[in-house]
């Protein structure tokens, strides 16, 4: 049986202009390794992403029976946002926490177990 988790990387915001290019390929290679990790603990990335700047996401709030209020960021002063993801469907016995430690990060990775229909029995 397998388990699908979302890892969500949480870094300090940084302007991406000042990203030179050894530095990102010096990010990918890390990358690229960690995907080989999860491939020797018999599992697989399915999807990853970097997330566009802090000023390109958008809210929409709870709405509480009134109409969507969406509204463009950035929201608030934040030393950290999320900058990437990872999809990643592992083994029930693949050691989850060792991987998500081994996710290269300039901040800390928040990791998810993707909920199912058995998990909600009707």
């Amino acid at each position: 049986m397998s388990v699908q988790y979302l890892a969500i990387i949480v870094e300090s915001t940084f302007d991406p202009s000042a990203v030179t290019k050894e530095m990102w390929e010096s990010a990918m290679t890390a990358h690229t390794a960690f995907a080989a990790a999860v491939e020797t603990a018999g599992g697989m990335a399915l999807k990853t992403a970097g997330l566009q700047h802090e000023g390109a996401f958008t809210v929409t709030p709870p709405r509480d029976g009134r109409p969507a209020v969406v509204t463009d960021g950035p929201f608030a002063e934040a030393r950290e946002v999320n900058h990437g993801m990872y999809l990643l469907e592992l083994p029930d016995d693949a050691p989850i926490r060792e991987l998500a430690a081994a996710i290269p990060s300039g901040g800390h990775v928040e990791i998810y177990p993707l909920a199912h229909d058995a998990d909600y029995p009707v």
